[in-house]
C-alpha cells in the first residue's frame, strides 16, 4: 500500500509540475484571474483520500508539505495584490498609449497557453476572455466620456436657448434694452419677472432703476425674515452665500427652488429680482460694512492679489471683507498713484484718454464712419470707462480721475460762468429745487433734471455743490433723514442767503436754457500730443517739492 501511495504522489507531482502549467501559473497576467482557487480546491479533494492510507512518516511529510503550501499561498497572494496592481496601473497607461496591441498580445498568450492545456481546464479561459472584454470596455470609456463631454460643451457654445418673440416685445415693455442682453438672462427675466412687472403695471406702479431707497431696503430687509420664518434657515448669509457653507449648500439650494426664493425676496419691490439679489447679498454679508481699509489691510489685499488674481470671493474668505468692497478698493489703488494737485501732464493725459473714448462712441454712431464736429452732451459724462481710463493716465486711480474730468468738464461746458454770485444764486435755487421735489428719499432726485439750475454742468457737479450744503449748514447731517435736511435748508439756511442775495427775486425762474451738444473743439481743443508722454519726471518733482 505504501509503495502505491508512493507511485501516485510521484505522479502527481511530475503532473502538477508540467512546463505549460508552469507557465500559466506564473504568469502575471492570468494570476489576476480566480484560477489557482480552483485548484486549490481539486488538491484539497484528492489529497483528503489519501490521508487516510498514509502512515506516520507519510503523516509528517505531508505536515511539511502543507506547511510549504501554505507559504506558496501566502506568496501567491502577495503576487497576486502585486499583479492586480500591475494590471490597475498597464490599465490607466492603456488609456493615454495603445490599448488595441496590448489587448492583441494578451488574446495570443492566452489562446498559446490554451492549446497546450487539457480540455478540463479549458473553462479557466472563459474567464479569462470576459476578463478582457470587461478590459474593452473599460479601455473604451475615457473616448466615450470625452467625445459626450466634448457635446456638452458644443451644445453650450453653439445652441442657446430660443426666446419666444411674443414673451419678448412684452418685455421690451418694461425694459427696452432688453435685446442686448443674451438669451439666457432674457429667459430668466420671463420666468422671474415678466409676471411681477405686469401686476405692478396693474397697480399704477413704475420700475425703479439706480440706488436702492430706504423704503426699499426696509422692504428686502422684511422679506427675508420671513423667508428665514417660513424655511427655517439659521442665518440669512446662507441663502445669499451658500458657497461659505459646503456641507449644507446642496440642501439650501433645494430649499430656495421650492418655496421660490427669488420672487418671494422681491415681493413688493418694482426691480428686476436679480437686481434684488444682488442688492441682497451686499446687504446680509458681514465683511461689507467694516469702514475704511488701513494700510496694512491694502497690503494684505495687493499680496493676495498677486497670488491669486481677481479671484475675490477666495480673498473674501481670507481677509473678512466683502467681495464688493476688495474690488472696488482694489479698483481705486495704483501702485504707482499720486496724491495731491494734478500736473500738467496727467491733466493732458486724461484729456487725450477721454477724447479717444468721445471720438469712438462718435465714430460708431456715424453712417460715414466719420468723426462729426459737435458731441452730444450725455456722451460727455455717461457711462465712461474710467478704469480704462485710468490705466491711461497711470498716476491716479479711477475715482480721482472721475472726480478730475467733472471739474474740467462743469467748467468747460458752462463757459466759466458758475463762479461768484453765480454759484451763490445756483445754490438757492438747488434748494428751492429740491423743496419742490417733495421727495423723501435721495435715491429718488434725477440729478440730470437739476442740472437746469446751474445750467451746462454736469450732474455729478450738482451732486457736488449739494454735498457740499449738507456739511456746512446743517450739524449733525448723517443723522438725519434726507426729508429732514431738505427742510432744515429751506426753513433755517435759506433765509440767510437770500439777504445776501438781495436782488434776486423770489419768482425768478428756477431753470436755465441748455445747449444739447458742444464742439469738441471746445472740449478737447487745448490738447498738447508733446505733453501727454508717458513719463512724469517733473511732475513727480514738483509734487515732492510741494509736500516737502
Amino acid at each position: 500500500m505504501d509503495c502505491v501511495s508512493g507511485e501516485k504522489m510521484k505522479k502527481k507531482r511530475k503532473k502538477s509540475k508540467t512546463p505549460d502549467q508552469h507557465e500559466f501559473t506564473e504568469s502575471p497576467k492570468v494570476q489576476t484571474e480566480k484560477v489557482p482557487k480552483k485548484k486549490k480546491k481539486k488538491k484539497k479533494n484528492k489529497e483528503l483520500e489519501y490521508v487516510s492510507l498514509q502512515t506516520p512518516t507519510d503523516k509528517k511529510k505531508k505536515r511539511k508539505l502543507n506547511e510549504g503550501e501554505e507559504v506558496v499561498k501566502s506568496l501567491h497572494k502577495v503576487k497576486d495584490k502585486k499583479a492586480h496592481s500591475a494590471e490597475s496601473q498597464e490599465l490607466q497607461g492603456s488609456r493615454a498609449q495603445k490599448p488595441a496591441k496590448n489587448k492583441k498580445k494578451r488574446a495570443n498568450v492566452t489562446q498559446a497557453e490554451c492549446e497546450d492545456m487539457p480540455e478540463g481546464e479549458q473553462p479557466v479561459m472563459t474567464a479569462e476572455h470576459e476578463v478582457q472584454d470587461v478590459h474593452v470596455q473599460e479601455s473604451d470609456l475615457p473616448a466615450i466620456l470625452s467625445d459626450t463631454r466634448k457635446r456638452k460643451r458644443k451644445r453650450t457654445e453653439s445652441v442657446e436657448p430660443e426666446v419666444d418673440p411674443k414673451l419678448l416685445n412684452e418685455l421690451k415693455e418694461f425694459c427696452p434694452k432688453i435685446g442686448s442682453r443674451s438669451s439666457h438672462e432674457i429667459n430668466k427675466m420671463i420666468m422671474y419677472d415678466l409676471s411681477r412687472f405686469k401686476e405692478f403695471k396693474k397697480q399704477g406702479i413704475t420700475l425703479r432703476h439706480g440706488r436702492f431707497s430706504d423704503a426699499e431696503n426696509a422692504r428686502l430687509r422684511q422679506n427675508v425674515k420671513d423667508f428665514i420664518a417660513l424655511t427655517g434657515v439659521s442665518d440669512a448669509t446662507k441663502l445669499f452665500q451658500p458657497k461659505r457653507f459646503p456641507e449644507e449648500m446642496q440642501e439650501l439650494m433645494k430649499l430656495k427652488k421650492v418655496y421660490k426664493f427669488f420672487e418671494r425676496i422681491a415681493e413688493g419691490i418694482p426691480r428686476p429680482c436679480h437686481d434684488v439679489f444682488s442688492r441682497g447679498r451686499k446687504i446680509f454679508d458681514g465683511g461689507n460694512y467694516k469702514g475704511r481699509f488701513t494700510e496694512e489691510e491694502v497690503k494684505v489685499l495687493l499680496k493676495y492679489h498677486s497670488l491669486y488674481g481677481s479671484n475675490w470671493q477666495k480673498i473674501s474668505e481670507l481677509t473678512g471683507r466683502s467681495a464688493y468692497s476688495l474690488e472696488k478698493r482694489f479698483n481705486q489703488l495704483n501702485t504707482a498713484r499720486k496724491i495731491g494737485p494734478w500736473s500738467a501732464k496727467e491733466e493732458q493725459r486724461l484729456l487725450r484718454a477721454v477724447r479717444d473714448h468721445v471720438v469712438t462712441v462718435l465714430k460708431s454712431k456715424s453712417p460715414n464712419k466719420t468723426t462729426p464736429k459737435r458731441v452730444s452732451r450725455e456722451i460727455l459724462y455717461q457711462k465712461l470707462p474710467w478704469l480704462n481710463i485710468s490705466f491711461k493716465v497711470k498716476t491716479r486711480c479711477w475715482s480721482k480721475c472721475r472726480e478730475k474730468w467733472m471739474s474740467i468738464l462743469a467748467v468747460r461746458m458752462s463757459s466759466g460762468t458758475c463762479k461768484g454770485r453765480k454759484t451763490q444764486e445756483a445754490k438757492i435755487k438747488l434748494i428751492k429745487a429740491m423743496y419742490q421735489l417733495q421727495v423723501e428719499d435721495v435715491a429718488d432726485v434725477d440729478w440730470d433734471d437739476l442740472t437746469t439750475v446751474f445750467g451746462d454742468v454736469p450732474p455729478a457737479y450738482v451732486q457736488a455743490k449739494w454735498h457740499q450744503l449738507k456739511v456746512c449748514y446743517v450739524p449733525d447731517w448723517k443723522a438725519k433723514c434726507f426729508g429732514d435736511i431738505v427742510d432744515f435748508l429751506y426753513e433755517r439756511v435759506l433765509p440767510g442767503m437770500m439777504k445776501d442775495c438781495e436782488d434776486l427775486d423770489d419768482e425768478d425762474d428756477l431753470k436755465v436754457d441748455q445747449k444739447q451738444s458742444f464742439l469738441l473743439s471746445d472740449i478737447f481743443g487745448d490738447i498738447n500730443e508733446d505733453q501727454c508722454s508717458d513719463s512724469d519726471d517733473e511732475s513727480g518733482q514738483k509734487e515732492d517739492d510741494n509736500s516737502s
